[in-house]
């Protein structure tokens, strides 16, 4: 049974993270944005300050799929855009980068790692293969040396990026490339950690229909977390076969939404065999946000709620019951984006939802081959 207690009714300052969220949801949106920043040790946002007080805005951001999409004065869109951050808030472009090789396809997703290191994941449909690019920026925005560390090109497509907090892992979420005639395929869960420097790698992977999301590592480098949620098919009730069809449409759920803890360097290959920090209940709304904090022990989530309408902010530890810090009304005409804010020390991770391919939404699976994943922008000092 959930705590029910609401710690907090109390709207924290907005988080560079919350800004990168506003611009996209204004254009999309023809309704009022509601921006919430809820301080819960949490993704890669970034703190205005340190616990210093020493100045931490970045420098610079970096964006690549339909975010480096350039405006008309700045010319056609490119592999990856470097803009700079003036002092008002406002970006100027420093540098369009084209792709590194002819293979290289469609950047993807970006992330930032340890000491400056910027990670890069390039997309081809056919063949279908990913393909990992990593780099760093001269102090005037430039990209340099950009080179690619695998030998090989992952024969599915990559979301999901988490880098080690040594820098010396990386794990990710892998997919097939679908098309229109294959977007019925049962999705499958997958999670591979691939060693940097020796290329060497391994994969977890689930036998049921599922997907992974939240994926994140410990501070020991050693830890990782994510979330496994079970996908199920169903027919609507008083669906009606459509001309054309053999079968009434058939819906996808998304539920038992869990929190699993894998010992990377233990044996076994089933992405359910870690530790559970976080199981939904039966019968509860649906949980968008479920990930695990960097001791490995506890996490953070959000889920939602139907009476009434609200979002519910939670944290929760291993082997407890979940506990309520903040309740968010739901407003008439008005939409709510939450955004997760954490103390110092990055996490260097996409923690982009429950679906590291962003098909997942509030409790449904609709794929989309097109769709991006959230992680199109990336920040360097």
């Amino acid at each position: 049974m959930a705590d029910e207690r609401d710690d907090s009714q109390e709207r924290e300052p907005l988080s560079w993270r919350v800004r990168r969220w506003a611009a996209p949801i204004a254009m999309a949106a023809s309704v009022a944005a509601s921006i919430a920043a809820v301080q819960v040790l949490a993704d890669d946002s970034v703190p205005s300050e340190d616990s210093h007080g020493n100045d931490r805005r970045p420098r610079f951001m970096l964006t690549v799929g339909r975010m480096a999409e350039s405006p008309p004065d700045d010319g056609p869109a490119t592999w990856l855009q470097v803009r700079a951050i003036q002092p008002d808030g406002r970006t100027r472009s420093v540098n369009s980068v084209e792709p590194p090789s002819p293979s290289a396809g469609e950047a993807r997703e970006i992330l930032a790692g340890p000491k400056g290191t910027l990670v890069v994941v390039g997309t081809r449909k056919r063949p279908c293969e990913s393909r990992f690019y990593r780099f760093k920026l001269t102090d005037d925005g430039h990209a340099e040396s950009i080179e690619s560390f695998r030998d090989e090109p992952v024969p599915a497509r990559v979301a999901g990026l988490a880098i080690s907090p040594d820098g010396k892992r990386l794990a990710y979420a892998q997919a097939p490339c679908t098309s229109h005639t294959q977007q019925r395929a049962e999705p499958r869960a997958k999670v591979t950690v691939l060693d940097i420097g020796s290329g060497h790698n391994r994969t977890w992977s689930t036998v049921a229909p599922s997907v992974i999301g939240e994926i994140v590592w410990a501070g020991d480098s050693r830890t990782l977390g994510y979330t496994v949620s079970d996908v199920h098919s169903y027919t609507s009730p008083g669906s009606d076969i459509q001309p054309g069809q053999m079968h009434p449409p058939i819906g996808r759920a998304v539920d038992n939404v869990t929190v699993h803890v894998l010992d990377t360097n233990a044996p076994g290959t089933d992405l359910r065999g870690g530790r559970v920090l976080f199981r939904q209940e039966a019968g509860s709304g649906p949980v968008t946000t479920a990930a695990m904090n960097p001791d490995g022990r506890t996490g953070y989530g959000a889920m939602k709620r139907t009476q009434p309408p609200s979002t519910l902010i939670f944290s929760f530890s291993e082997g407890e019951p979940i506990h309520i810090t903040k309740t968010i009304p739901h407003k008439p005409n008005t939409l709510t984006a939450i955004a997760f804010s954490r103390g110092d020390e990055p996490r260097y991770a996409c923690l982009n939802g429950l679906d590291s391919f962003g098909r997942v939404t509030e409790g449904s699976f609709i794929e989309d081959p097109n769709g991006t994943t959230g992680c199109e922008v990336a920040y360097a000092y």
